[in-house]
Formats: C-alpha cells, sequence, structure tokens
C-alpha cells in the first residue's frame, strides 16, 4: 500500500483546526525539553482544549510526576502506552473536556515530538493496531478517524513536531555528540532546566556549591571530575560532553538517581574470582590481575548472572564486573561504582575469560 508525504506542520496545524480536544504527548523523563510552548499557545488562542499527556510515566517516581502537575496544571495525565496503564483516567479527562465545551460529539488529535509514544498512545485508547507506528514523519493514508467512543472520533495520524533548536537536537541524541563541536551551550541547557525544576539535583550529583548555572559551573564540575588539559585549565568541552552524556543516559535527571542501582540486578559476591588472588603480588596492576586470573578454567564457563562487586585486598580496593554482555558494559559498570563508592582508580583494564566479559578496577578510597 503506497502512503503520501505530506508536510509535518500542515498536519499539525489540520489536527488543531478539525479538533475539539488535542493531547499534547510529552515524554514523562524530560517534559521541558519535548513540549512547544508556541504550539501550546496557538491551540489555546484557537479555542481547543489541550491536555498534557505524560507518556512512559513509570519510568519516572511518582513525587516527580506530581511535581510536573504543579507545572502544566491541572489538565495532565500520566500514562504508560506501553503497559496500558492511565488510559481509562485519559479518556475520562478527553469526556470532561468536551463537556466543558458543551459538546456532546467532538474530535481529538494527538501531537508531539518524535519517539514519544503518540501512536502508541492511540492504539491503547483504541485497544487495536490502528495508528501506523513508526519514526516516519508525515506519513499519513489521508482522513482518516477512528471511533474512541459512540460519540468521540479520535484522528488516527498523530502530528510530529519538528525539533528545531539545534541544542535540543543535540540534547535529544538526535545530533550525534561526537560531531558537536560547542556541547557547552546545551550542556548549560540541560543544568539550568534541572536546576529551575529542583535546586538541589545538580548540586549533589556534582557535589558542587554555585550561585547561577553559567560557564563558571562548568569549571567546577570539570574541576571536580579531574578534566584538566595543560597549564591546569578546565577542559570545558569534554566536561560539557561528559553532561550531556550522563544527561542522555539517565543518571543526570529531574529527579535524585540512587547511584547503588547500577548494582541492584547483580551478585555482588565476587569471592569466587578474588580467592584466586590472595598472594597474588602485583595487585595494582588491574591488566596483570586479568593476566592471573585467565589461568584458572572454573571462570570459562559461561556464568548466568552479572556480577558486580569490590574487595579490599593488601590495602588496594579491587572492583570487578564479571558476565556482562560487553567489556564496555563492565567498563561502565565498575566506573560508575567506584564513582559512587568515593574510590579513585589507579588501574584499570577490560578482557574476555573464556565466555565471560570482565573488567576490573583497582583504586584506593579517597579521604575527604
Amino acid at each position: 500500500m503506497r502512503y503520501k508525504k505530506v508536510p509535518v506542520k500542515k498536519i499539525v496545524n489540520k489536527i488543531i483546526d478539525e479538533c475539539d480536544v488535542i493531547l499534547l504527548v510529552l515524554d514523562a523523563r524530560d517534559p521541558e525539553m519535548t513540549r512547544n510552548r508556541e504550539l501550546e499557545n496557538k491551540i489555546k488562542n484557537k479555542g481547543k482544549k489541550l491536555i498534557y499527556v505524560l507518556n512512559k510515566a513509570d519510568l519516572v517516581p511518582k513525587e516527580i510526576l506530581e511535581k510536573w502537575k504543579n507545572v502544566f496544571g491541572e489538565n495532565t495525565v500520566f500514562i504508560s502506552a506501553k503497559r496500558r496503564l492511565g488510559t481509562k483516567i485519559l479518556r475520562d479527562m478527553i469526556k470532561k473536556s468536551l463537556r466543558e465545551m458543551n459538546k456532546k460529539e467532538g474530535k481529538v488529535g494527538i501531537v508531539g515530538y518524535p519517539n514519544v509514544g503518540k501512536s502508541s498512545i492511540i492504539n491503547a485508547l483504541t485497544g487495536k493496531r490502528k495508528a501506523l507506528t513508526g519514526s516516519i514523519a508525515g506519513l499519513t493514508k489521508g482522513e482518516q478517524w477512528v471511533r474512541l467512543t459512540k460519540n468521540i472520533k479520535l484522528m488516527d495520524t498523530p502530528g510530529v513536531l519538528e525539533m528545531k533548536d539545534e541544542d535540543d537536537l543535540v540534547i535529544s541524541g538526535a545530533l550525534r555528540l561526537e560531531k558537536v563541536e560547542n556541547p557547552i551551550p546545551p550542556a548549560l541547557k540541560i543544568l539550568k532546566r534541572i536546576d529551575n525544576f529542583d535546586k538541589s539535583i545538580v548540586r549533589e550529583y556534582f557535589n558542587i556549591n554555585y550561585k547561577e548555572i553559567d560557564e563558571e559551573t562548568l569549571k567546577k564540575i570539570g574541576e571536580k571530575r579531574g578534566y584538566l588539559i595543560k597549564g591546569g585549565e578546565v577542559d570545558l568541552v569534554r566536561t560539557a560532553r561528559t553532561i550531556i552524556k550522563e544527561y542522555q543516559d539517565g543518571k543526570l535527571n529531574y529527579y535524585k538517581v540512587d547511584l547503588k542501582k547500577y548494582g541492584q540486578d547483580r551478585n555482588k559476591d565476587i569471592s569466587f574470582i578474588t580467592k584466586y588472588l590472595k598472594d597474588f603480588p602485583f595487585i595494582e596492576d588491574a591488566k596483570m590481575i586479568i593476566t592471573h586470573l585467565k589461568d584458572f578454567k572454573e571462570l570459562y564457563k559461561r556464568i548466568k548472572k552479572p556480577v558486580l562487586g569490590f574487595e579490599e585486598i593488601d590495602g588496594n580496593i579491587v572492583v570487578i564486573s564479571f558476565g556482562e554482555k560487553t567489556k564496555d558494559t563492565g567498563r561502565k559498570k565498575v566506573e560508575d561504582f567506584c564513582k559512587s563508592k568515593n574510590i579513585e582508580i589507579i588501574s584499570k583494564f577490560g578482557d574476555k575469560i573464556g565466555n565471560n566479559n570482565i573488567y576490573v578496577a583497582v583504586g584506593r578510597k579517597v579521604k575527604k
């Protein structure tokens, strides 16, 4: 079946013109980046009812969702289209909005940025796979309506908003971070958004103090992370890239992330590995540790569940990730663990022992 391409702006305008109630779908993990104030004002000025639908709400703590409700107001609904949670509340909100407009019959349209779950919400509301899902902007089969109730119709072609702000393109990952020449503005935008939402997050996450978010804040973060270049100057570009990456990975967020979570779904007991390191003379060298462990065939058999743990040996803290899908995942787990435990890494190395990826870091506790 052939579908024609229609300009995305034209679809959005059509939805606003033809529908009585507009659902603006936002990503509950980052509502500020996925909202469009210009569009919101346009909808309200045309006398249409606007409902903020925060999708993927199952990924955000309840107390944070309540804070977002204070930001967006009473016409806010939290749902998880993937898990079909909150759809009845959304239906009731649509009916309530139409009653407030003194309408017995009405039309509903959905708009939002890519990947916020617009088509999934249509499918969740109708209980069927009516809408086209995917990331093809402006894809339409023409005039399509799905009956939501006897008196309410839903336009099954969602309106895709185009993200034009270059900083937001960087933050969302639409532009590859390694190709961004100046990551400082988007990094500052991330910090400012989070700081406006909760003044304690940035301070506690990076363990710094500041009066306002500016380049001086970046310098303090870079100093804390040890991102220095020749002459002792802070590498602001590396600092900015790190902020963006950790934000994209969900570590830096609008709410406090418990760093202990990095070990939650993993066994912590590494004694089956460290028993081979007793009296090992080169415990400060991570590479030599792994070379030594390769002598023990018991470690070659694939383990069922990844392991992440630590043990103090001869005054050194040995942190080991064993059994992750990739060495890079193991590296991230180990580095995050060391950061959460305030361990200064003096050597680290990753390799494979039989069917298991292993990553080892050796460090010492930093004195405060």
